[in-house]
């Protein structure tokens, strides 16, 4: 039975959408890989603390609490590298196709994630240290600047699937800089010299809640309306 050339063309685009998808689906593997790894690297940087074997209540009291920063700087990169997970996930859910642009760019956001658990290691360490608070806050300003391109450049290719509205893609564009903001600020104030500038990493959320909360609103920020500019563009 000979097939019609609509029915061969059919299956020829159906053969090359399973293999673009089959392509994207290996790209959020090895990024959801990525994240697995690097978030579980955090932990190993705790250490049971070793003390005699005759000790008392407060000395494992006391090495309990000598290990406070180690501690505080895992929850901190926990919370963080999870935070930037979901972003992750959301905007690869509103993806309608990728290119080697794409590619690249999330690279580049896994080089940060994956540089991570060292800067988390050495601001644990030495968090008494504006260098070390500096390296800490310069990683997630990279992997914040890292999101911030790789929406853009889906953005401005047309890569952002056809359903999803200006606004839904203004508010990624506008929350994906809550890190590097917050970040540059962290920066900022440790070498200035402000005691326990790292706690300033806490309001990243808030930053990003306060950004989104402008979506809707007839004063918009610059980059809502240099997102919307290049949707626009797209759709001309």
């Amino acid at each position: 039975m000979i097939q019609s050339k609509s029915a061969v063309n059919t299956k020829t685009v159906t053969k090359a959408n399973d293999r673009e998808h089959l392509a994207f689906e290996r790209i959020l593997f090895f990024s959801d890989a990525v994240f697995a790894i690097s978030i579980t690297l955090l932990v190993l940087e705790i250490k049971v603390p070793t003390i005699q074997q005759e000790f008392t209540e407060l000395q494992l009291g006391y090495a309990l609490l000598h290990m406070t920063p180690k501690i505080v700087g895992f929850f901190i990169s926990f919370f963080l590298i999870g935070q930037t997970w979901i972003e992750h996930h959301r905007m690869c859910s509103y993806l309608g196709t990728y290119n080697s642009g794409m590619l690249w760019r999330n690279l580049w956001l896994l080089l940060f994630v994956a540089f991570l658990p060292f800067a988390t290691a050495l601001m644990s360490e030495y968090y008494y240290s504006s260098v070390a608070i500096c390296v800490y806050a310069c990683t997630l300003a990279g992997l914040g600047f890292a999101k911030a391109s790789f929406w853009i450049h889906a953005v401005h290719k047309h890569l952002v699937a056809k359903d999803i509205n200006t606004l839904q893609a203004a508010r990624i564009g506008r929350r994906v800089w809550a890190t590097p903001i917050t970040s540059l600020g962290v920066v900022l104030a440790a070498f200035v010299g402000i005691p326990f500038a790292y706690c300033g990493f806490a309001f990243i959320p808030a930053a990003a809640l306060l950004l989104d909360r402008t979506a809707g609103k007839k004063n918009l920020p610059f980059f809502h309306h240099g997102l919307t500019y290049l949707w626009h563009i797209g759709n001309d």
